[in-house]
């Protein structure tokens, strides 16, 4: 069956949170091509282009957003979802656990969990810092958390299908993922990049399972979670669900840009994330001139953006540039949270969503 390019981007920085010490070599950032299209099968939305040679994540990538007040509050409400799932008597593994900040908050909880990440920086004796499937587990365990890790996977599918075969019956899996309706309601062309391979739908993740306990949509309706029977597990085969077209998402790039009104002729991004690397790469590729970009990650101040080469500056650098300048700010649920630091600063903030 023919299969319909649903949205196109050409020359992507293959990652969205790795930061560079240098303009230049941020600018020698590898890129790759995106071309999403559906699975008639599965009902899963993927990149037909993507490459696993040209991503490997180590210690220089820089997710980390638990800096944020806002998702710290988001975090609590993940950790409401499964510790109920993690007693005493229970084995945890996460897998994927970045900078280990979700894995901390378990074990403050009392949890018993083993976290896996090449990305991991920290000294917890918990954390093996290699992939996953590098390194045996000690023993099967009762529940394992995928939080963020299914959109970077190339075969999702057989992934989840290899970890139930490692899990004893009745294991429970707690998963997490960008929502991708979320994305084309809000034609949330900055929410597709190359780091993302599978964008999901609850329907399409319900479907791969025979158990689903708990499911829905969270943190602004942007991401959506399940916790199921990981022994239920069954390749989609036959999906009957939402069918998209082909997404335009012009129309509201040109919404955003009619938005702009500063004074000073100055133009900032807040957001280092995925969404903003993303935003600031088009912007540049349509000659819109951006100042900086702004994060309160300090692992990322100070350093530049890849492909575009922008400097990532912190909120008090920001606070003294920004005045009578527009800001777009990349995500809706921290904007409360950015009033609040700019109370004194007369600037045009710019909500992307």
């Amino acid at each position: 069956m023919h299969e319909e390019i649903l949205f196109q981007q050409i020359g992507s920085p293959v990652f969205q949170n790795k930061v560079y010490p240098t303009r230049e070599a941020a600018r020698r950032a590898a890129l790759g091509d995106v071309e999403l299209v559906q699975s008639p099968i599965s009902g899963l939305v993927h990149n037909r282009t993507f490459d696993p040679s040209l991503v490997r994540y180590d210690t220089d990538y820089q997710n980390e957003q638990a800096c944020s007040g806002a998702f710290r509050c988001h975090l609590d409400h993940v950790l409401g979802i499964v510790l109920p799932n993690l007693g005493p008597d229970k084995f945890g593994v996460e897998i994927g656990c970045g900078k280990g900040h979700f894995l901390e908050l378990l074990c403050d909880a009392g949890a018993n969990v083993t976290g896996f990440d090449p990305a991991y920086e920290g000294s917890n004796p918990r954390v093996v810092k290699k992939y996953f499937a590098e390194e045996p587990i000690s023993k099967p365990p009762d529940f394992v958390i995928l939080r963020h890790v299914l959109e970077h996977l190339p075969n999702p599918w057989n992934f989840l299908e290899q970890l139930s075969a490692q899990c004893k019956a009745g294991t429970k899996i707690y998963i997490e993922v960008p929502c991708f309706e979320w994305i084309v309601e809000h034609q949330a062309f900055y929410d597709i990049f190359y780091e993302h391979v599978n964008y999901f739908t609850l329907d399409v993740l319900r479907s791969a399972f025979g158990v689903v306990t708990k499911s829905g949509n969270f943190f602004g309706a942007q991401y959506l979670f399940l916790v199921a029977d990981l022994s239920t597990f069954r390749a989609p085969e036959q999906y009957g669900g939402r069918r998209f077209g082909k997404l335009d998402m012009n129309g509201y790039m040109h919404t955003l840009l009619r938005m702009r009104s500063g004074s000073s002729g100055k133009t900032f991004i807040w957001g280092a994330g995925a969404k903003g690397i993303t935003l600031s790469n088009i912007f540049c590729r349509i000659a819109i001139p951006i100042d900086a970009i702004i994060d309160i990650n300090p692992a990322k101040q100070g350093m530049f953006a890849g492909g575009s080469g922008l400097p990532i500056i912190g909120q008090d650098d920001a606070i003294r540039q920004i005045g009578g300048a527009d800001v777009f700010v990349m995500n809706p649920v921290y904007l409360p949270e950015i009033r609040s630091l700019l109370s004194d600063v007369s600037v045009n903030l710019i909500p992307v969503a």
